[in-house]
C-alpha cells in the first residue's frame, strides 16, 4: 500500500483484546470490532459473529475494504469502511496510523485515546461507540481439543462466559452469518466482467486458490516435485493436470486462478489453451481493483459451478457456503482446524500430514460429536490431479 496522508482525528474508548476478559461481560455497548487479519479470518469469524453478547451493537473495520465488504448485510455487524482497499493484512502503518495509534501491549480493557480515519471517527462520534475490541484467532493448529478445535471455535472459549447456554452449539456445525447476497449492481458487473473478459456464456466455471498466503508450504503444486516425472517437475503442474483432465471430461469448463499478480512461466497457471484466467487479469490486483474483493468474491460464487484450493480465502468462503461443490487440497494442515462441515465438500489429504504426526493431535478429527469431514487419505505427497477429478466427481 502507497504511503498516503488521510484526515484522522483522537477518540477515547475502552478497548479489549479476547485476553482481557472484561469484554466479554460488556452489555448494551456500541462496539467497534478492529480486525486486522486477512480474508480467510474474516470468513472464518463468521461463525463467531452469531454468539457474541446480543444486548450489545456492533460495527467492524480494519485498513482495506476489500475485507469489510465481506461482511456487508450481515445481521450481527455492520461494516465500517475506511475508503480503501487491500485484502492482505495492513496495520494502518501506511497512514501513520499503526493500529489506530496503540500498542497490543496498552489493551488492558481500560480507555485509549485512539487516531482514527476521519470516516472512522464520525461513525464512532455518530454511534456513540463506547468499547473497541482488537483481537486475532489464538492459533490452535490442531492443539486445542473438541469444540475449540479450530481458530473460531478457540476464540470462543474466551468469549463465552462459563454456563453460558449458547456453548450448547459447539457440538454441532455452527452456522455461518455470513450474507451471500451481493447487491444485484454488483453481481451484473461481475457477471458482465465475466462475459466480456473471459467469454464465460456457455461456460462452467471452477475458482481454483493454488496458492495461499501464510505459507508457502501448502501451495499446491509447489514441493515434492522430485515426486514427479522430469518433464511434469513444474511449479503448479499437478493443478494444470487437473484443468486438462477435467476439461477432457467436459470441454465447457473454464477456470479462475486466485493469483493476486500477472505471474509469468512456472509461477502462473493461466492459460488461453486451457481456459484458464487469473483473477488479477480479469479484475485488477489489490492496488488497482475496481470493486472491492469481498463483493467480487460472492458474486463469484453465484456463478461458479466447482471450487478447489488450499486453504486460504477462497476456498475458505465456498466452504461458509453451503451449497457450493468444494474440494480441499491438504498438505500440512487439516480442515477442522480452520473451518465447519460442509456436506458439499471432499478433503484430499498428502501424505505429509501424517509423516509429521498431525492427525494425532487433541484438535485433529474426521469425526466428532455432530461433526463430519470427508477426509481422503493420500499415499502421495503430493496432490495427483487424478484424486481431484475423482474427487469432483463424487461431489457432481
Amino acid at each position: 500500500m502507497r504511503a498516503r496522508t488521510i484526515s484522522t482525528r483522537r477518540y477515547r474508548a475502552r478497548v479489549y483484546s479476547h485476553k482481557t476478559p472484561g469484554f466479554r461481560d460488556a452489555r448494551g455497548s456500541n462496539v467497534l470490532i478492529y480486525w486486522p487479519h486477512g480474508f480467510g479470518d474474516w470468513v472464518q469469524l463468521g461463525y463467531v459473529l452469531p454468539l457474541l453478547e446480543p444486548s450489545n451493537r456492533y460495527w467492524i473495520t480494519r485498513f482495506g475494504d476489500d475485507n469489510v465488504s465481506l461482511l456487508e448485510g450481515h445481521p450481527h455487524v455492520r461494516p465500517a469502511y475506511t475508503g480503501f482497499n487491500a485484502t492482505h493484512c495492513h496495520d494502518g502503518g501506511a497512514f501513520g496510523i499503526r493500529h489506530f495509534g496503540i500498542e497490543q501491549s496498552q489493551v488492558d480493557g481500560g480507555e485509549l485515546e485512539l487516531q482514527l480515519p476521519l470516516a472512522t471517527f464520525e461513525l464512532c462520534r455518530q454511534e456513540s461507540i463506547d468499547v473497541v475490541f482488537w483481537s486475532s484467532f489464538p492459533e490452535p493448529a490442531g492443539l486445542s481439543g473438541f469444540p475449540f478445535h479450530s481458530k473460531a471455535r478457540n476464540l470462543l472459549r474466551y468469549l463465552l462466559r462459563e454456563g453460558d447456554p449458547r456453548a450448547g452449539a459447539l457440538d454441532r456445525p455452527l452456522p455461518s452469518a455470513l450474507s451471500f447476497e451481493p447487491p444485484a449492481w454488483a453481481q451484473r458487473w461481475v457477471e458482465a466482467r465475466m462475459n466480456n473478459l473471459a467469454e464465460m456464456a456457455g461456460h462452467r466455471l471452477c475458482i481454483v486458490g493454488r496458492n495461499g498466503y501464510t505459507s508457502v508450504g501448502k501451495n499446491w503444486g509447489h514441493l515434492w516435485r522430485e515426486e514427479l516425472p522430469p518433464e511434469k517437475a513444474r511449479e503448479g503442474e499437478e493443478c494444470r493436470d487437473f484443468m486438462r483432465a477435467l476439461r477432457r471430461k467436459d470441454r465447457r469448463w473454464m477456470f479462475l486462478v486466485m493469483e493476486d499478480r500477472l505471474f509469468e512461466g512456472d509461477d502462473t497457471v493461466r492459460s488461453p489453451e486451457l481456459r484458464a484466467f487469473s483473477y488479477a487479469e480479469l479484475f485488477g490486483t489489490p492496488d488497482d481493483s475496481a470493486l472491492p474483493f469481498g463483493l467480487v468474491m460472492r458474486a463469484l460464487l453465484h456463478l461458479a459451478e466447482l471450487v478447489v484450493g488450499v486453504p486460504a480465502g477462497p476456498y475458505h468462503l465456498s466452504m461458509a457456503k453451503a451449497d457450493v461443490p468444494t474440494v480441499g487440497i491438504w498438505t500440512e494442515h487439516l480442515p477442522c482446524w480452520f473451518d465447519e462441515p460442509n456436506s458439499c465438500s471432499v478433503h484430499l489429504v498428502g501424505r505429509n500430514v501424517r509423516d509429521r504426526g498431525l492427525e494425532r493431535r487433541p484438535g485433529s478429527f474426521a469425526s466428532m460429536g455432530g461433526l463430519r469431514f470427508d477426509l481422503r487419505w493420500l499415499d502421495t505427497r503430493i496432490i495427483p490431479a487424478a484424486e481431484v477429478v475423482s474427487a469432483v466427481e463424487h461431489l457432481l
